[in-house]
């Protein structure tokens, strides 16, 4: 489970709020937190290691401190919270800000090799003619692994105007094909939609980043002026993400001043967050959900399906209740700490324990954890058809 959440996503439902410390790691004051940096037995440890241990090369100050730091952290015992590097916090900033440099593919770990899930519209990877299902085995000449997802990641981003040779395994090819690729600025897609059978509309959101809401506004706004009488937002396979950017899509659909979410710190201080708008409340809704469902996208199912606004089909979601506010540490490095839980309208508190569908239905065996479902197979999407279809033949709007 954290394997998958880890490849498609970093689990966020805050906003980035940065702070920059002192010279030393601040431990609630600087008495105790120099206490903790003198310590003798740590002092002890790294003596020993950079006098004993026989591999020297691998011994420098900088892993030190980073260990230190993310041991420190680990401490907790939160899965959550957790210590970036510069390097990691880089990764993490790209996926909140939702733009990086690179080929523009959204990938997955296949059978024995890294698979292709889609290329973004419009970027290098979809103009060179990689495709959905298209295997990837080489990145500039290095062998890769269904195990490799963050080495093909790394390797296939670099800076705008570089080329980078991805070669691939098609379906019906026998030999291998090379693909010289430009990189180029990416905007990571969140939002996708289409219009299906009986003028249903289908949005699907992969993440909550920055650009997600005007994404979704957008789409919502094209479907809506195509005469979409009913509506399926696909939340399976959703990490999560923002917090402002999901309590903006929820708006879209609540009534000005009806409760999202609220949040409650250790010292029982909460913050409410209301939807800022009056939103569409008259248009069916079906939310599909599954196991990979996590945080931001359960406050959006979760407030929903409280304020009766829209009916849940699919499975139970993960269970993410908490949420994380990063630090700067100043050098480029962060650290993302569980500040709050959050609960539902409904006063729910799901952490652990997940949302239930109205409607459980499980998807065909050989597709239970794959996100490119055909149509025709996707019993969870058949089901939000055949209710919404109900639901539009009562409607009178």
């Amino acid at each position: 489970m954290k394997k998958r959440l880890q490849t498609f996503a970093i689990v966020l439902i805050t906003a980035i709020v940065t702070y920059v410390v002192t010279t030393y790691v601040y431990f609630g004051s600087p008495m105790y937190a120099n206490k903790l940096v003198t310590n003798p037995k740590v002092s002890k440890v790294i003596w020993l290691l950079k006098k004993y241990y026989y591999e020297p090369k691998d011994i420098n100050d900088q892993k030190i401190v980073d260990g230190a730091i993310d041991g420190i952290a680990a401490s907790v015992d939160d899965p959550y919270t957790e210590y970036f590097t510069k390097k990691e916090f880089d990764e993490f900033m790209i996926q909140s800000k939702g733009t990086y440099f690179g080929i523009g593919v959204i990938i997955e770990p296949g059978e024995n090799y890294i698979e292709v899930v889609t290329p973004f519209e419009g970027s290098p990877a979809y103009k060179a003619g990689i495709k959905p299902g298209d295997k990837i085995i080489r990145v500039n000449g290095i062998n890769l692994t269904a195990k490799d997802i963050d080495k093909a990641v790394s390797l296939m981003r670099g800076p705008k105007g570089t080329s980078v040779t991805v070669t691939i395994l098609r379906n019906g090819s026998s030999k291998p094909i090379d693909l010289k690729i430009v990189r180029d600025e990416i905007k990571i897609k969140t939002v996708s939609s289409s219009i299906l059978e009986n003028n249903i509309g289908y949005i699907k959101i992969t993440n909550f980043d920055e650009n997600t809401p005007q994404d979704f506004y957008n789409s919502y706004d094209k479907l809506k002026s195509s005469g979409c009488r009913g509506l399926i937002i696909d939340l399976r396979f959703n990490p999560g993400g923002l917090l402002e950017s999901v309590v903006d899509v929820a708006s879209n659909f609540l009534k000005k001043g009806q409760l999202i979410v609220y949040l409650k710190d250790r010292y029982n201080h909460k913050e409410y967050f209301k939807s800022y708008k009056n939103g569409d409340t008259v248009t069916p809704l079906v939310v599909l959900t599954n196991k990979y469902s996590a945080s931001a996208s359960e406050i959006l199912a979760g407030c929903l399906k409280d304020q009766k606004r829209a009916k849940i089909v699919g499975e139970k979601t993960f269970g993410k209740g908490v949420v994380q506010q990063v630090f700067d540490l100043g050098d480029g490095s962060a650290i993302k700490i569980t500040k709050s839980q959050y609960l539902l309208p409904s006063g729910a508190y799901i952490h652990k324990k997940g949302i239930e569908p109205d409607v459980e239905i499980a998807q065909p065996k050989e597709y239970q954890d794959k996100m490119n479902v055909p149509m025709n197979k996707d019993l969870q999407l058949k089901k939000a058809i055949e209710i919404l279809k109900g639901e539009i033949s009562k409607s009178k709007f």
